[in-house]
């Protein structure tokens, strides 16, 4: 434990944001679009036999009259430059498709907004001016202001999980006044 210590403290900060990455873009998934082609039926596959008597595989030369190899050339020439017309059918995006769009465009605007978030973070203290006595006074305020945030918003966190303990095990007859306290000292 305390040899991956420093480790973790380093990573833990990114796991909000990798975990709603893999919440989001779904990068569990990676079938590579080939859902239901694992099956055997599912797969193209090729059948071929040779006659009980042969040993080895033997290749037959068949021979056509000419005349019908000029008819299948022919044919096949006139297909060739036969314009093919086409009709443009315009495909209405069906609801994963919609599912996929909206999922993109709430990636991009959950990481435009972690970016706008780093930024104005980064930015929060402004240009610092001719008087650091001044910029020291207010970094210290504002760093103060940022830790009382922390501390009371902690404080009103862990007093609703207490509440909610408590609750449960006052509902519960067979729990005596010792657990309650061991429970209150745990969360403190």
């Amino acid at each position: 434990m305390f040899s991956s210590f420093l480790q973790y403290l380093c990573l833990a900060p990114s796991f909000t944001n990798v975990l709603n990455v893999y919440a989001f873009c779904n990068l569990h998934d990676v079938s590579w679009g080939t859902k239901g082609s694992d099956k055997a039926e599912a797969l193209p596959s090729i059948s071929s036999s040779r006659s009980q008597d042969a040993e080895v595989a033997v290749v037959e030369d068949t021979t056509k009259i000419q005349e019908d190899v000029d008819a299948a050339f022919k044919e096949t020439a006139i297909r060739a430059v036969t314009k093919v017309e086409t009709t443009e059918q315009i495909e209405k995006p069906t609801m994963d498709d919609q599912n996929k769009t909206f999922r993109t465009r709430l990636v991009a605007m959950w990481m435009l907004t972690n970016a706008g978030l780093a930024i104005a973070i980064e930015n929060m203290n402004g240009l610092p001016s001719s008087d650091t006595k001044a910029d020291e006074a207010s970094l210290a305020k504002k760093q103060n202001f940022y830790f009382a945030v922390i501390l009371y918003s902690t404080f009103a966190l862990s007093f609703v999980r207490f509440l909610g303990v408590s609750a449960s095990a006052s509902c519960d007859q067979k729990l005596n006044t010792h657990w309650n306290l061991s429970v209150l000292v745990l969360l403190l």
